[in-house]
């Protein structure tokens, strides 16, 4: 089996730079002027995997998008405390989705305009969409006690009832246990810049949510760019919430109440869950409970001045995740060649239906003639729009005027998840977007990410939509926020800012300090927002609830708004005790020594906006009633007949639920804004005028600006002068695999052009039944694979799978869905097609088929491959009968 590239060097490179990281962590501290921010000084835990993650992603992107994709979906083992179970949201939710997502685009018409169709991305390479639930194994078999308990209660009252035992001899990651029906859910969407990532490649930090909530995560791995661009990724997160609120038959679960539902995502992730929130409330369907988006990425236009100035103090590389090591997946061909592809599938197509006339398998061939075409922290200089999707012109070339005269263009693709000319769409870029009339959510930034800026305007644009207004572009692109303003109302939103912190910190630096703070300020906004205690009740009262106000769950006829309240004032009183962090961690007891004297020379001198403090010595922030001043709004006459009325310093960190109890029904204009120590020590975040991420011009926002378009063009210099080899080598192989492709392509054509001439001479002579006999033999599900070419108006990207030949992956799904259509036992659905598909990418060729003798009905491996071995001898020259599957 071939060694993934990406590994293999990975593996050679880690050691060094985990020594090299140790060393400068003692060495380099000392000296004066070092760019490096406080909390990378402070803990070597945080510097080494700041190191070895930024060299990583450097790495990466000197390798090509099949090693990253192979990379981010290799296979990790679950613990045996967690409870993992592996399944394919079925084809039924994920043909519903795909008529949401046409409604919320505002038709089929503004659909084809916007993003080329409304079948081409609905293929698929698998029959559903694979996905997990994952949950701490303490925590289901604390549910199904639970629920015993419950059961012998009414047993004892109404008679016997069925057992609810665990069966026997099944592994647990092999069944859903239904006691795990009644426990908050998260829907999880993983990061990767859209075209990498995968639930294994985020495990830990998911089976982390799942017990710091004591509930249950489905996890998604949606398709990928860029062989599947947008909306494919996010017809996999409407379909993923679909199954869990409408659950089809087959289905383990019981429907999951919205109001228990939290969308969570990170990067990418992120992007992807407010998305999927936008799109539940402009087609109508019930809201989750809330949403927790860890660093999203907002705007893949790059408008705002922290994606030029963090690039030193964040993981991510300086081009950003825009360019990778060439290879014939990416970048796509050039366009004119995609324009000659889609033709000629056309043409080929409808010459097939044409039976009043013999069949020429060389008529219209793709031409193999090679194309010849060619007041912020920073200034950015000159901004263009980005080009039209208007299907009459379709140039999606990107050119500016610098302010020095100097004219700035490409032609290139600028990311992988989507076209330039919908980078600006609400739904890839959601600053852009109105983000009123969503469920509560939680957003985490980091304070030395790239995405900061973009990410706090995006957080005060959900909760004061009206100050920050949408343009034009955006209601003319998604036609569903015209006049939502009159419909919706603005969001309440929390928005943490840590300290110091690098790109998605509980994902990457889970291990730290602050992320641990992190996980328990997401936990406390997911109690809080579904109702439903952090902490399972135990069957007995507790000791601040009385038999006339129990504490009790939200429920389906209940508001999950009121429920939270309730629970906020009536469970986890245990835990509205200020949490005092007293273990110093292994980084910290190890660099001790070294800076023992400089941290007692700042140990008077420290003030809100310093973070270098001990854990055992934590900032006294304002008095509890101060501290709901400054933190969440305006204020309060304090009681002084409380105990809270005590002017006795008291901190407060991340997580505590009493940021929510003293926030309720005020939310500082729908709004809590926070900063976060390396400590986990919560202060006010810093006034919207003081903000740079608020002071920009909002012509500015959704457009390309000199500064990004000239960074993009420098690094893509750099990669071409490093890979000229590989790109010539790149061409070759892409002809190679269109000169097969276009041999493959004739052959399927022709011997479907047969079989339909077979079937209906055998029906009838009559043309008009010929044609009704093809219109019947092809599935009206967007999901197949030949659908967008039966459609004139469907304009795949070139990224696309489903337009492109030049690509071995491709050149195998065309294939399959040519010798599909060879069946004579069932008429072709999309299911089947891409369960042949599954079976063409995992049958063993050793295997035999099934007994001839034998009575038991063949499989549908069997009847694939006794269709496949008949296309060969009936269709396939001699000299390529024996090749096997390509």
């Amino acid at each position: 089996m071939r060694v993934n590239a990406l590994t293999a060097e990975t593996g050679f490179k880690v050691g060094p730079v985990v020594l090299e990281t140790l060393v400068k962590h003692y060495f380099e501290r000392r000296k004066t002027g070092n760019a490096t921010t406080q909390l990378r000084q402070d803990e070597l835990m945080y510097d080494e995997v700041f190191n070895v993650v930024k060299s990583f992603l450097r790495l990466a992107s000197f390798h090509t998008v099949e090693d990253v994709q192979g990379f981010a979906n290799t296979r990790t083992p679950s613990p045996p405390s967690v409870h993992v179970v592996r399944l394919l949201i079925p084809m039924t939710s994920c043909d519903e989705a795909a008529q949401i997502i046409i409604t919320a685009f505002g038709g089929k018409e503004t659909a084809k305009r916007v993003v080329g169709g409304v079948k081409w991305w609905q293929v698929r390479g698998i029959n559903g969409v694979d996905a997990q639930w994952i949950t701490a194994k303490k925590d289901w078999e604390n549910a199904q006690r639970r629920t015993k308990m419950q059961k012998k209660a009414k047993e004892d009252s109404s008679g016997s009832l069925p057992s609810t035992d665990l069966p026997t001899g099944v592994a647990d990651s092999e069944i859903y246990e239904k006691h795990m029906d009644e426990m908050r859910c998260i829907l999880y969407s993983h990061g990767g810049g859209y075209y990498f990532g995968s639930v294994d490649q985020e495990r830990y930090s998911i089976q982390r949510h799942a017990r710091k909530i004591n509930g249950r995560v489905f996890a998604v791995n949606y398709r990928l760019a860029p062989q599947y661009p947008f909306p494919c990724a996010l017809q996999d997160l409407v379909a993923a919430y679909l199954y869990l609120i409408r659950p089809p038959p087959c289905a383990a679960h019981c429907p999951v109440n919205p109001a228990h539902i939290i969308i969570a995502g990170d990067s990418a992730g992120g992007g992807l869950s407010l998305a999927l929130l936008q799109v539940l409330r402009d087609s109508g369907l019930p809201m989750p409970a809330g949403g927790v988006l860890i660093s999203p990425w907002c705007d893949l236009t790059h408008s705002f001045s922290s994606i030029h100035t963090n690039t030193t103090t964040d993981v991510l590389p300086e081009w950003g995740l825009s360019l990778q090591k060439p290879s014939v997946l990416w970048p796509p061909p050039p366009d004119d060649i995609s324009k000659r592809v889609h033709a000629s599938l056309r043409t080929r197509i409808r010459e097939v239906f044409r039976t009043d006339q013999p069949y020429d398998p060389t008529a219209t061939m793709l031409s193999m003639a090679q194309s010849t075409s060619a007041g912020q922290p920073v200034d950015v200089g000159a901004t263009t729009s980005l080009p039209t999707s208007d299907p009459q012109h379709i140039d999606q070339t990107v050119s500016l005027v610098a302010r020095s005269g100097e004219i700035l263009s490409t032609s290139n693709q600028l990311h992988l998840y989507t076209q330039n000319s919908l980078l600006a769409h609400p739904l890839v870029s959601p600053v852009v977007s109105y983000l009123g009339g969503l469920p509560p959510l939680l957003f985490i930034v980091s304070d030395r990410e790239v995405l900061r800026d973009e990410i706090i305007y995006t957080a005060h644009k959900a909760a004061n939509p009206k100050k920050y207004p949408i343009g034009n572009f955006s209601r003319v692109s998604y036609p569903s926020l015209i006049g939502i303003e009159d419909r919706c109302k603005p969001t309440k939103v929390h928005l943490q800012v840590y300290d110091d912190t690098a790109h998605v910190l509980p994902v990457l630096f889970s291990f730290t300090t602050p992320a641990k703070y992190c996980f328990r300020a997401i936990a406390a906004f997911s109690k809080h927002v579904t109702g439903i205690p952090l902490i399972p009740t135990p069957p007995s009262i507790p000791s601040n609830a009385s038999p006339t106000n129990p504490v009790s769950r939200s429920s389906f006829n209940s508001s999950p708004e009121s429920k939270s309240r309730k629970d906020s004032e009536g469970s986890l009183a245990a835990s509205d005790k200020p949490h005092i962090p007293k273990r110093i961690s292994l980084s910290r007891s190890l660099s001790s020594r070294f800076s023992r004297a400089i941290q007692s020379r700042s140990r008077f001198s420290r003030t809100f906006s310093e973070d270098n403090v001990l854990p055992t010595e934590p900032i006294l922030l304002l008095p509890i009633e101060d501290v709901s001043v400054a933190s969440i709004g305006p204020a309060q006459p304090p009681n002084s007949n409380t105990p809270s009325a005590s002017h006795e310093p008291i901190p407060l960190t991340a997580g505590d639920p009493r940021v929510y109890r003293l926030s309720e029904g005020q939310w500082n204009g729908n709004m809590i804004r926070e900063r976060v120590s390396t400590q986990g020590i919560i202060r006010p975040l810093e006034p919207e005028s003081e903000l740079s991420a608020l002071i920009i011009d909002p012509d500015v926002i959704g457009r390309i600006s000199e500064l990004t378009l000239r960074r993009y063009l420098d690094a893509s210099a750099m990669f071409d002068k490093k890979f000229a080899h590989t790109i010539r080598a790149i061409k070759k192989d892409r002809w190679r695999n269109l000169t097969l492709a276009k041999k493959d392509t004739k052959r399927g054509l022709a011997a479907l052009h047969h079989k339909i001439t077979l079937s209906s001479a055998e029906n009838s002579n009559s043309s008009s039944s010929v044609a009704h006999g093809v219109r019947e033999s092809f599935p009206s599900s967007g999901s197949w694979n030949w659908a967008w070419v039966l459609d004139g108006e469907e304009r795949p990207p070139p990224s696309s799978i489903v337009s492109r030949r030049d690509t071995a992956e491709a050149r195998h799904l065309a294939k399959i869905a040519d010798q599909s259509l060879f069946q004579d036992d069932q008429s072709l659905s999309a299911n089947r097609l891409w369960s042949a598909v599954l079976n063409f990418f995992t049958f063993d060729q050793d295997q035999p088929l099934s007994n001839a003798n034998s009575t038991k009905r063949p499989s549908r491996l069997d009847r694939f491959l006794g269709r496949e071995r008949f296309v060969k001898a009936t269709f396939l020259p001699d000299d390529v009968k024996d090749e096997g599957h390509h």
